[in-house]
């Protein structure tokens, strides 16, 4: 049987041997306007909508995620753990003919494993690549794309308590006292939520949203080159 390969709105039928795949976390706080899956979502939401305006093959999620040992906001994994799931995801998709493979990042944290997409490559002879779009930790730019898509909680009320960062210190990363400490980059991204606290700009959001798309886009083009 002959696979109708060029069937379809695609880029041309050297798209078909992509695979996108996404990678965040399903188990961390992010104050009360987000759930505590919102990296997860995220990373889908843009992974599968540049699959779809490409024809990319959207390989699905990566349960396992993994955190700086000092950041203390959710229940992560091992890097390790991360990569043999990645083994097990670029396994099956080989099988379907899928050569090139494109992680979309939404959790800071999984910037950990990127030691091991070599790693990756040499054992299975395919190309590994990750795309790293992060956000200050449920502040104004990740409550605004989550309100986008649809899964913010962000009337008056609601952002008005999200904003106790001693009840959600995770906000912003503010009252994380042991993470600030161990690296200056969060806690520069913490004293400005301090103070200017998290808002909703939808129009922010919108924007953040269709340039991370458009980013994997391009590189998904940039692939099959």
């Amino acid at each position: 049987m002959q696979l109708r390969l060029s069937s379809g709105n695609i880029l041309n039928e050297k798209v078909h041997k992509v695979g996108v795949i996404a990678l965040g976390s399903f188990l961390e706080n992010h104050g009360v306007a987000l759930p505590i899956d919102t990296d997860i979502k995220i990373a889908s939401y843009i992974a599968l909508k540049a699959s779809i305006l490409t024809g990319a093959k959207f390989l699905g999620v990566v349960i396992p995620s993994t955190e700086y040992e000092y950041v203390r906001h959710g229940i992560h994994n091992k890097p390790e753990e991360v990569y043999h799931y990645l083994r097990f995801l670029i396994n099956e998709s080989k099988k379907i003919g899928v050569e090139k493979f494109l992680i979309v990042n939404c959790h800071g944290g999984n910037v950990l494993i990127e030691n091991f997409l070599k790693d990756l490559e040499y054992e299975f002879g395919v190309k590994v690549e990750m795309i790293n779009i992060t956000f200050t930790h449920a502040s104004t730019e990740e409550v605004s794309v989550g309100y986008v898509i649809g899964i913010a909680k962000a009337d008056e009320d609601t952002l008005k308590e999200h904003n106790n960062f001693k009840k959600y210190p995770e906000v912003g990363m503010v009252g994380l006292k042991e993470a600030r400490k161990n690296n200056k980059a969060i806690d520069e991204e913490a004293e400005v939520v301090e103070k200017f606290g998290v808002n909703l700009d939808k129009k922010l959001g919108e924007k953040i949203l269709n340039e991370a798309i458009e980013k994997v886009v391009e590189k998904i083009k940039e692939m099959i080159r």
